[in-house]
């Protein structure tokens, strides 16, 4: 067995949908943050094993090999992507870290895409029971069996909220927070060296869009239920949709000597755990406690969590069923103010680990997700 490392990595601004990001392809977005990674480090095509995305609601098809030959990469790369919805970016991450630990890969880019802004329209086949007409669409995929449940993501927040009595203001308290420390990241530049900029309509964009330095509690306070009437889920405590790219850089051992490379971290376990897909935003609970379990730790071992802030009710439920500090979770701010750009997600928090790590001077941390259909995908590293 290799040790992993954890070099370093980039991700795109982050746009709205719609925003300023909305006319650049998915593909065109991964490509440009792969070429910058090897610019970055140094590093020629050639020298990757292979690079594996994570996708969600893209065209379909293998992105991950459509964006290596957008980035005018030989042809003899090999591209892989993965689908766990908000889980493929670092389900892409664990799948390169368990290559190189297996001795099948040297040096890989895993990471993930997405452009919800040019989400492609789907339609069921008209044989299918689900059709409902030739002008009728759907927005998501069947996320679980309806014999289980399959519930829509907004009627399962509300569902959470009430049934751990989790309070509306709590949510809003914990929404703000999450700009707050946002905003003072970017005012401190502290991702300055993890941003690639990016050309969109004529005007380079170097600054995620959707952090709201100027929001008040009294502000989320006014906001409407948006899932169901008289709930606590507004577009306030809750993440809209997103588009952006990110790509982490993972080494053996060996590459680290061979490329002159830097680790700043390696990555010490992966774990993913199924889970009630009624409940789906608690996933990141069992896939914490199976990976702590192997590793032989307890939370008390862990210095920072990231979590993925797609609603503030699950950063709230996950953390008081784990036991942990909202204080060391989401240090610099999470996806309430970032987004949440579904397959690149992943790799986003795992970037955003380290800086909150390095910040703290923490050894250990831990990124983790949890995705439609009952799954909690996670990763410790521990830095070098």
């Amino acid at each position: 067995m290799s040790q992993v490392y954890m070099i370093g990595g980039l991700r795109t601004p982050i746009g709205k949908t719609g925003g300023f990001l909305k006319d650049i392809l998915p593909e065109q977005l991964a490509a440009s943050v792969l070429n910058e990674v090897l610019d970055k480090y140094k590093l020629l095509p050639n020298h990757i094993d292979q690079v594996i995305l994570g996708n969600a609601v893209g065209p379909g098809g293998n992105i991950a090999r459509v964006s290596v030959l957008e980035a005018g990469w030989p042809y003899s790369t090999p591209a892989l992507t993965v689908d766990t919805q908000c889980g493929s970016g670092l389900s892409a991450v664990n799948l390169a870290y368990g290559q190189i630990l297996s001795g099948q890969a040297e040096l890989l880019l895993a990471g993930g895409v997405e452009s919800t802004s040019m989400s492609p329209r789907r339609q069921f086949n008209p044989a299918d029971p689900r059709f409902q007409g030739e002008n009728v669409y759907y927005e998501r995929a069947p996320f679980s069996t309806p014999a289980v449940g399959d519930p829509d993501i907004g009627e399962t927040a509300e569902y959470l909220a009430k049934n751990m009595a989790i309070t509306r203001e709590a949510m809003d308290l914990l929404a703000l927070e999450s700009h707050k420390r946002a905003t003072l990241t970017q005012e401190q530049g502290l991702f300055n060296d993890i941003i690639t900029p990016v050309k969109a309509a004529g005007k380079i964009i170097s600054s995620d869009e959707c952090i709201r330095s100027r929001i008040t509690l009294k502000l989320l306070e006014r906001m409407k239920p948006v899932f169901v009437d008289g709930g606590k889920i507004t577009a306030g405590n809750t993440c809209l949709k997103h588009d952006g790219a990110a790509v982490v850089l993972l080494a053996s051992p060996t590459a680290v000597k061979k490329y002159n490379l830097k680790p700043q971290a390696m990555i010490t376990g992966a774990s993913t755990c199924g889970c009630d897909p009624n409940v789906f935003p608690l996933g990141p609970v069992p896939s914490i406690q199976k990976l702590l379990l192997q590793s032989n730790l307890n939370m008390d071992d862990v210095d920072a969590l990231e979590i993925n802030e797609a609603f503030a009710v699950k950063i709230l439920a996950c953390c008081e069923q784990l036991g942990f500090s909202l204080q060391k979770t989401n240090i610099l701010g999470g996806a309430l103010a970032y987004g949440h750009p579904y397959g690149a997600s992943g790799a986003i928090i795992l970037l955003h680990l380290l800086k909150a790590l390095q910040q703290v001077n923490g050894r250990r941390g831990i990124a983790a997700i949890g995705a439609v259909g009952g799954q909690g995908i996670a990763t410790l590293i521990e830095r070098c």
